[in-house]
């Protein structure tokens, strides 16, 4: 198990990973994987429209318009993502999270999925640890 700590005022918590997504139970795996996919493809923050902006501008120079347009439509879903909250690496990482403070998490339906990233939030788990952590466990 991966395992981050952190420190909220007095209070430390602990949070347990699985070590890699290739350790993942399959069902597991399978729900993680279809996160990234829609994190690494779609996206959910200003930086990830850019950058699908920057690749239909690119698609459209080059006369590719059916490969423009499935950036703009790439496009629009970051938007909706934004706005509903949503997001995917976030998602991601809670079906990689096996206990907080001791509390397993064996289900990884949304519902639970919903409540690890509200723990998280909680305990003070930030953007960057997220960025971070999903990073490490990829490469393992």
């Amino acid at each position: 198990m991966h395992e981050v700590e952190i420190k909220k005022g007095k209070a430390k918590h602990v949070v347990k990973f699985y070590d890699s997504d290739r350790v993942l139970p399959m069902r597991r795996y399978q729900k993680f994987n279809k996160h990234m996919m829609i994190a690494l493809g779609v996206g959910e923050s200003i930086e990830d429209y850019a950058r699908l902006t920057s690749k239909g501008v690119a698609y459209l120079n080059d006369g590719d318009t059916q490969s423009a347009s499935i950036e703009i439509t790439n496009r629009m879903q970051t938007v909706y993502n934004a706005l509903q909250e949503y997001s995917p690496k976030g998602y991601a990482l809670a079906v990689m999270v096996k206990s907080i403070d001791d509390v397993v998490y064996e289900s990884f339906d949304e519902g639970t999925l919903d409540k690890i990233q509200t723990k998280l939030d909680e305990i003070g788990f930030t953007k960057l640890m997220l960025d971070e952590t999903i990073e490490l466990l990829k490469k393992k």
